[in-house]
């Protein structure tokens, strides 16, 4: 049986991956537009400082917007990010909602922990991809650089 303390600690392990996620995106954003951009051959910090605050004040579907536009996502890959958006989203502005008084119980609050571990899951494992994305995309960028020189 869950304590609230472990109820709480486990929202925050999910909302961690939440964030990881989000930043993980905004990383391959900027990844990807300086690829289009060229900035590997000519940096140009002045629009990579303006992209950087733009992905910062970016809520996340639009990030997930943005990285559709210039990134090739197959449907099985776009779906997966969408369903972890929804899952975000259900996660910060929901879940406490959603489980009503269930936190005053013991099988409610095991049941808000089992909704939450699925939810780690489905938003660790988008973050884990995300992540290999980005460092494939950063090597790629790097490998291109030392060509150049």
């Amino acid at each position: 049986m869950a304590t609230r303390d472990e109820l709480y600690a486990k929202f925050g392990i999910t909302a961690e991956a939440a964030q990881l996620f989000e930043v993980e995106l905004g990383s391959l954003l900027l990844c990807a537009r300086a690829i289009e951009q060229g900035w590997r051959f000519n940096a140009d910090s002045d629009k990579a400082r303006k992209l950087l605050r733009d992905i910062d004040r970016s809520t996340l579907g639009r990030l997930l917007g943005s990285l559709k536009k210039c990134v090739g996502l197959d449907d099985g890959l776009a779906d997966r990010f969408a369903s972890a958006l929804q899952t975000r989203n259900r996660l910060f502005h929901r879940f406490y909602e959603s489980h009503n008084f269930e936190i005053q119980t013991d099988e409610g609050r095991d049941a808000m922990m089992a909704d939450l571990e699925t939810m780690h899951v489905e938003l660790f494992n988008a973050w884990q991809v995300a992540s290999g994305m980005t460092a494939t995309a950063t090597a790629f960028l790097l490998e291109l650089r030392s060509n150049r020189a």
